[in-house]
């Protein structure tokens, strides 16, 4: 099930009901909270809760080995043989096959069914990254093993995260599940349902409605329908459209935790506005980000050996992050440039000129800060191109017809879709506005000033339902393309 399937429309109040009246009782809220949580995971493939139960029951007694027997470093191997090679065997098999019939030149036998039918489970590289990273803060010393299966099946299942994210760790959910600790009420509902409403605004407005603007070029880049046609725009609505899709994700599963009693970590900062690629991570997916910073980049060495050393933790870092998202060469050269681009980034930072740019007040920072930026975005819209399109040839016409181009093409089809500009100015100047009256505070520190009067709390309670509605009526016509990182 999605966010966006019509299905969500029943659940959700089920959910809520069910958590609402099994308050005090809380053996009953937390196995009602796990069932409704598989059934929301395996609704179109009931299959899908023996994959998941079987993470969710391997996780947890390698937890338990590693804090409890002689041998923890055998114990964690296990379980994180167990996450990797199943994450391998349904992410990267039909790459595995593909490459070896075209290194080959032969097909292997009984292979058709691997090239033309196979599915990835939905959510299976989120939550194997979050069974990760708790079997490894349990060897650390982090956070206690979790003695119970179903409130540690509870963390990897809860609905609102299980999909897409962002990727939790035991500190920020697993501890609040246990007794005493379990919420009975809501946290910040008003905020909760403000981020419920800008994420759905942000996938069914925004994200969908470019998404219709910019598939028929990207499906036939290399094509004749294409020719001439200027690319650039495309790439910009491109990256416009994986971050309201993405982020949309995230504003709702973080607004539903809000609305059951917990707050989790936000997974966006502006991101299209850093200064460099390394600001650029830390404003992106911060959730992975800090994953791979904290479970392969400092591992391998971080930045504490050395520049060579440093340069190469980068690369791999970010080349098995790139092959993370998915099962194509293509993600792993994205994935590969950012590396370039943050090794360039780490010797650039060392530079004295660097630092006496750094230097710079008034409008010389500000054109400098400008010029950053600028940089840093369309570094990252080039990189862009290899996650949309996953063949060479498309990718390599994509890249030329940024430069080469016929000037009566520079905007037609998509790229001229006067609706979906229109829509993203005045999502902009809705969002300038918001900043305004928030004076960029974060949510959770503007949303409590909101509440202190009545009129302004209803005015704010207003907003939130006038932009479901907004959603309503300006949303695509059928059924919702499913959300972008569903497929990772």
């Amino acid at each position: 099930m999605s966010f966006v399937d019509k299905e969500f429309l029943y659940f959700l109040p089920i959910f809520a009901a069910v958590w609402y009246f099994t308050r005090g009782r809380y053996e009953l809220k937390i196995a009602s909270m796990l069932a409704l949580s598989l059934l929301f995971y395996a609704y179109h493939r009931w299959w899908l809760v023996l994959l998941i139960g079987a993470y969710c029951i391997a996780d947890w007694l390698a937890a338990l080995a590693i804090e409890r027997t002689k041998r923890p470093r055998l114990a964690l191997a296990a379980g994180l043989t167990f996450n990797l090679g199943v994450l391998a065997a349904w992410k990267y098999t039909p790459l595995a096959i593909s490459t070896i019939n075209s290194l080959t030149g032969w097909k292997i036998p009984g292979t058709e069914m691997v090239s033309d039918g196979w599915f990835i489970p939905m959510g299976i590289s989120f939550y194997g990254f979050s069974g990760i990273a708790y079997m490894v803060d349990v060897y650390r010393g982090v956070v206690k093993a979790e003695p119970n299966l179903v409130r540690f099946s509870l963390f990897t299942t809860f609905f609102p995260h299980l999909v897409a994210g962002p990727i939790l760790r035991a500190k920020e959910f697993l501890t609040h599940l246990r007794p005493g600790e379990l919420p009975e009420h809501s946290e910040a509902r008003l905020e909760g349902t403000f981020l419920i409403a800008r994420g759905f605004f942000k996938k069914l407005v925004l994200a969908d409605s470019i998404a219709i603007a910019i598939d028929p070029f990207f499906a036939d880049v290399s094509g004749a329908a294409t020719a001439g046609v200027w690319s650039l725009p495309y790439v910009y609505l491109y990256a416009l459209q994986i971050y309201f899709d993405f982020s949309g994700y995230t504003d709702i599963a973080r607004g539903l935790g809000l609305w059951f009693g917990f707050r989790w970590p936000d997974n966006f900062n502006w991101p299209y506005l850093a200064v460099s690629i390394q600001d650029f991570w830390r404003r992106w997916h911060m959730t992975l980000s800090r994953f791979l910073r904290d479970y392969l980049y400092i591992p391998l060495g971080g930045s504490k050996h050395g520049v060579l050393r440093t340069l190469a933790a980068l690369m791999i870092t970010m080349l098995l992050g790139g092959l993370w998202h998915g099962a194509n060469w293509s993600f792993m050269i994205w994935g590969g440039l950012h590396g370039i681009f943050l090794c360039i980034n780490y010797l650039w930072a060392k530079t004295p000129l660097r630092a006496a740019l750094e230097k710079l007040n008034g409008v010389p920072a500000a054109i400098w800060t400008a010029a950053c930026i600028a940089v840093t975005f369309h570094a990252v819209c080039f990189a862009w191109i290899f996650f949309r399109l996953s063949s060479l040839n498309d990718i390599e016409n994509c890249i030329r017809k940024i430069f080469v181009f016929d000037a009566e093409k520079m905007l037609v089809g998509g790229s001229a879709d006067v609706p979906v500009w229109v829509l993203l100015i005045g999502y902009a100047i809705a969002t300038a506005i918001a900043v305004a009256v928030t004076r960029m505070k974060p949510l959770p520190d503007a949303i409590p000033q909101f509440e202190r009067q009545a009129f302004v709390r209803g005015a704010a309670w207003g907003v939130c339902a006038g932009l479901l509605l907004l959603t309503g009526a300006l949303q695509q016509v059928g059924q919702a393309p499913p959300f972008i990182y569903f497929q990772f």
